[in-house]
Parts: structure tokens; C-alpha cells; sequence
């Protein structure tokens, strides 16, 4: 059974919907299927970044700006 998908409005400039024309026709492919695929990018490197972020707390804490005492240094770790 496929993937049902939903239908949403973006608004491009004319130079980003020619652009975005043309490689999906160099492509083969059309201009929905380019703009799925940059949402599904998207939406996998902040996954990554949010899994990463998280094994970094979980190793060691950072302090942040208002932690720092005068002369004291961030950690190297």
C-alpha cells in the first residue's frame, strides 16, 4: 500500500520556479518529487542533529555563557 500524500501550497520566486523547472526537467522528474525529496533532507539532518546534541548531553555538559567564571575556560573534552 503506498504512501498517501498531501497536497500544500509553497510560494517560489519566478527565478527559484525556473530554476526548480528546469532541473526537473534535466532530471527527468518533476518539480513535487524535487521538493519532497529537499523536505525529506531536511527533515533527516535535523533528526541527526537533534540525535547528536542529545548523546552530547548524555556524555558531558557544557556550561553556558553564564556559568563561566572570570578566567575559566570551556572544557576541550
Amino acid at each position: 500500500m503506498g504512501t498517501t500524500l498531501k497536497r500544500t501550497t509553497i510560494f517560489l520566486t519566478e527565478e527559484q520556479h525556473e530554476r526548480l523547472r528546469r532541473l526537473a526537467f534535466e532530471r527527468r522528474t518533476s518539480m513535487a518529487k524535487l521538493l519532497r525529496d529537499a523536505a525529506v533532507e531536511i527533515l533527516e539532518d535535523e533528526e541527526d542533529i537533534r540525535e547528536g546534541l542529545k548523546a552530547l548531553e548524555g556524555e558531558q555538559r557544557y556550561p553556558g555563557v553564564g556559568d563561566l567564571q572570570e578566567g575559566a575556560s570551556w572544557p576541550l573534552g
